[in-house]
């Protein structure tokens, strides 16, 4: 019997321990790295109550009466800018001109925006013509962290705003975890690398590269090894050298029931074979087990299988093993905005755009599915959940989504799809 997408998922993850290694790295350089240790305020933000907006600082006591028909009018005894305090003491009838994020002297307890003033009869006065409550338009000190507050706790993805908060307490160099490193493992007579001719026969090999990538933007450190011919012997040669370098292997094709698929059978004479296939299509010939202690997930040979495989599987593997609890994409359900008739006995996720129906997002499913049609999986912002044995759908059918992402939306009056959906 096939096993679940559920199934299959808390198997690998049963199996997958995080690497619980320490690297520090430049903030500069720990985009999307994931913090091993919580970061802490060293001092409070803002450091000092400064002003949120150009005007001047006062003290609300002195504009009380203050309105457009009969203003106040105060002497400015100095300015204050943004790096550049100014420490004499207000006294009744005085006020200083401000910048924004300027420190507000002691004696001030308000900020009146400079729309809410005129020019004095004297170049070294204001009129404030409205009256301000005391307190206003002020950023106090620590009102946004205080020192030793857990700021980002361990296992937080530095993100570009958690890069921007980290660079706020005065962390420049980040404690994160050690990338886990995931070797890419291709078997087939038939590749070839893409700057290699082709002989009849044989085709590129796309998927070390699309692996590669989805690595990378998974959190691991892909390491590419040469494709292994279809030969017993030289993909356990092949395993076992990554084993003992990589925390995590990722085959490509051999997993399925051909005369010529050794990867299962190489995996179980160096480790154990957990489980194979998966009730998913595409992707049904997925393999889990370990070689020598390592975990390895044999993927499909087709191109777009090996990717939605890869998001279901090695993605959360690879969370996992950054410490990582919460890596489930969101799950949106949404309408169609057109019919889909495949009626399967596996359940399938099929590759979609997302578009805007008049504020709506929808899904438009890609004309093609095929598992070796790679252009259908240019630009998916979704992956479409379609039980087993149900369907056909139609235009306005309310479906299960996982969200990939929202880069290439677009309005539908603007999207005129062509060959594979692709626009």
């Amino acid at each position: 019997m096939l096993l679940s997408v559920e199934e299959a998922q808390d198997i690998i993850l049963r199996n997958i321990d995080p690497v619980n290694r320490e690297t520090v790295r430049p903030l500069i350089s720990a985009h999307m790295a994931v913090l091993s240790r919580e970061a802490n305020a060293r001092d409070d933000v803002p450091p000092f109550t400064n002003s949120s907006m150009d005007g001047y600082a006062v003290r609300a006591d002195d504009i009380t009466g203050a309105t457009e028909a009969k203003p106040t009018t105060l002497t400015v005894i100095g300015t204050a800018r943004a790096g550049h305090p100014v420490f004499a003491t207000l006294k009744p009838g005085q006020c200083f001109k401000i910048m924004t994020g300027a420190p507000v002297p002691d004696s001030a307890d308000t900020v009146v925006p400079v729309e809410w003033t005129a020019p004095g009869d004297r170049p070294d006065t204001v009129k404030i013509l409205k009256k301000a409550r005391k307190g206003l338009y002020l950023r106090r000190k620590g009102e946004d962290m205080r020192r030793g507050q857990v700021v980002a706790p361990a296992t937080t993805v530095i993100t570009s705003p958690v890069m921007g908060m980290l660079a706020t307490i005065g962390i420049d160099q980040v404690p994160i975890v050690d990338p886990p490193r995931v070797a890419i493992l291709a078997t087939g007579d038939e590749l070839r690398e893409p700057g290699q001719p082709l002989e009849l026969g044989t085709i590129r090999n796309s998927n070390s590269y699309a692996l590669y990538g989805a690595i990378l933007e998974a959190g691991g450190q892909p390491i590419l090894y040469p494709s292994a011919p279809d030969n017993a012997e030289a993909i356990q040669a092949l395993f076992q050298q990554a084993a003992h370098e990589c925390d995590l292997l990722v085959s490509s094709g051999g997993v399925s029931v051909g005369d010529f698929d050794f990867v299962k059978s190489v995996i179980e004479s160096l480790g154990h074979l957990t489980m194979w296939r998966v009730n998913l299509k595409p992707g049904k010939p997925l393999a889990f087990g370990d070689v020598l202690g390592v975990p390895i997930i044999g993927l499909p040979g087709n191109p777009v299988s090996a990717l939605i495989t890869f998001e279901l599987f090695v993605r959360p593997a690879i969370r996992t093993l950054l410490g990582e609890t919460d890596w489930e994409r969101p799950r949106m359900r949404l309408p169609l905005l057109t019919d889909f008739t495949s009626h399967e006995d596996r359940r399938q996720y099929v590759r979609c755009r997302l578009l805007s129906d008049n504020g709506q997002l929808a899904l438009w499913p890609h004309d093609n599915q095929g598992s070796a049609v790679q252009t259908s999986w240019q630009n998916v912002d979704a992956l479409m959940i379609v039980p087993e044995n149900t369907g056909p759908y139609h235009a306005g059918d309310m479906l299960d989504a996982l969200m990939l992402s929202l880069a290439h939306v677009r309005p539908r009056h603007e999207f005129s799809p062509g060959t594979n959906g692709v626009d």
